[in-house]
């Protein structure tokens, strides 16, 4: 799975971003080495699902219920897959796993936690091509576009699928985001047990640990921070505070 060793700097990651087909367009940051689950389908330490089926509508309905006084305009989500866009937004577990156009946006969101990192553990980026992830398992050769007016059925289709939506908050706006959508199954979109997704489809960079804090210095060197991330006053605070760790750490480097 892994096409090259593991990156120590912001210009191999743009070396090996080059270097990919023009098809893998979508990329999704992580700051471990993790299954690429959704949430709602992740299991506990003793490898049982966190969530039933039952539970997992469960949040979902009553997030509809609950939210219409926090929202300006709820009569506005058209479908259930927008209703899940929305909720991802706020912690509720869907079967959504974000991804993104940007990979720089991936980048970050792969390093952000550099300073608060201890163990220096490994971080990863996984670049996805979308159009054969839908041919594969939905027959289409297209993103599939869940705001576009066709009635969509996403739970008959044979596997995880790439969709689109509505840019329902600042957010996936800022992160230029869309997701896939998996099945209701326990099986990661990639594991060394699941032979289905090849290299085709889904490629993996890891960025080792211990370099994890020069390649955000860099980032942050290119005005790249969480304000991209998470537009919201909040991400101010933490820019602030990541610039001081940032100019700490590039000084002590230099004694």
């Amino acid at each position: 799975m892994n096409t090259t060793e593991p990156i120590e700097k912001l210009s191999q990651f743009t070396e090996f971003v080059e270097s990919l087909p023009n098809e893998f367009m979508l990329s999704r940051g992580q700051g471990g080495e993790y299954e690429l689950l959704p949430s709602s389908l992740r299991l506990d330490k003793s490898n049982i699902r966190k969530f039933s089926r039952t539970a997992i509508q469960y949040f979902l309905n009553e997030f509809k219920i609950s939210s219409h006084n926090y929202m300006k305009f709820p009569t506005d989500l058209n479908s259930d897959y927008e209703w899940m866009v929305y909720a991802q937004h706020y912690g509720i577990p869907t079967r959504l796993l974000d991804f993104t156009f940007s990979h720089v946006v991936s980048l970050m969101f792969a390093v952000e936690n550099a300073f608060e990192d201890e163990e220096n553990k490994n971080a990863e980026v996984w670049f996805l091509n979308p159009i054969k992830l839908n041919n594969k398992f939905a027959h289409r050769s297209e993103i599939l576009n869940i705001a576009n007016g066709e009635s969509l059925n996403l739970e008959s289709y044979e596997g995880p699928v790439a969709i689109k939506s509505r840019k329902l908050n600042e957010r996936i706006n800022a992160q230029n985001g869309l997701f896939v959508y998996f099945q209701d199954i326990i099986d990661p979109l990639k594991s060394p047990l699941n032979k289905i997704v090849d290299d085709n489809i889904l490629r993996r960079l890891v960025i080792k640990g211990e370099y994890k804090r020069d390649i955000l210095s860099s980032l942050y060197s290119m005005g790249i921070g969480f304000t991209t991330l998470y537009p919201e006053l909040q991400s101010v605070s933490k820019d602030i505070i990541m610039k001081q760790s940032i100019l700490e750490y590039l000084r002590a480097g230099d004694e």
